[in-house]
């Protein structure tokens, strides 16, 4: 509500003076929050990490795990569903929304991006759209997700693959940029997230 307001006042007042404190303000609170969220990364206690992600305006409920040095763009656009698994050392780029649905498995040093820079725009301007991953999808390791895409229910994105468009349910892709490989069968299961490591 308060960000809305601030973006209409911008709007309205580019050049007033109130307006680039205003922006300066944001832009700190945002710069400090990302920092916070950092430094949480390190922290070795699920515990702790969960409530200071929440305060930060992830959505996440207790059934999930993120591990350990997770980084983020902007917390409080991620989503994440019950019983989903956020390997160490991932990216979640929120800027523009990343929804993670139920029983996702999201495996380490994966890189989930919303914005991208414009190639072809006179000042390299930015844009960018969310990210969806569905139920039961599998990330494989090192996987860049590019932003627009939709990762359909069940999907395996193999690892190191580069995911530029969208993968259909129940299929398994790879390569770069990510291709069909062969379709998965349709299961129903439920990830085991009771069992969490202490340190990680």
């Amino acid at each position: 509500m308060i960000k809305r307001r601030i973006a209409g006042y911008v709007h309205r007042h580019p050049t007033s003076a109130w307006a680039g404190i205003m922006v300066s303000l944001d832009h700190l609170l945002q710069d400090i929050t990302e920092f916070v969220a950092t430094l949480t990364g390190y922290v070795p206690l699920h515990t702790v990490r969960f409530l200071v992600y929440r305060l930060l305006g992830v959505d996440i409920p207790g059934d999930s795990i993120i591990y350990w040095r997770c980084r983020f763009f902007a917390p409080s656009g991620v989503s994440i569903g019950h019983h989903s698994i956020i390997g160490n050392d991932a990216f979640l780029d929120g800027r523009f929304g990343i929804q993670i649905g139920d029983n996702v498995n999201i495996a380490a040093q994966v890189l989930i991006f919303t914005q991208e820079h414009d190639i072809n725009s006179a000042y390299f301007a930015g844009r960018g759209s969310p990210v969806i991953i569905e139920d039961r999808a599998f990330i494989g390791s090192r996987v860049t997700i590019l932003p627009s895409v939709r990762v359909g229910a069940g999907a395996v994105v193999a690892s190191g693959a580069v995911v530029t468009r969208d993968v259909e349910p129940w299929t398994v892709v790879g390569g770069v940029p990510a291709r069909f490989i062969k379709q998965r069968p349709v299961l129903d299961y439920e990830l085991d997230t009771s069992n969490r490591r202490l340190f990680q």
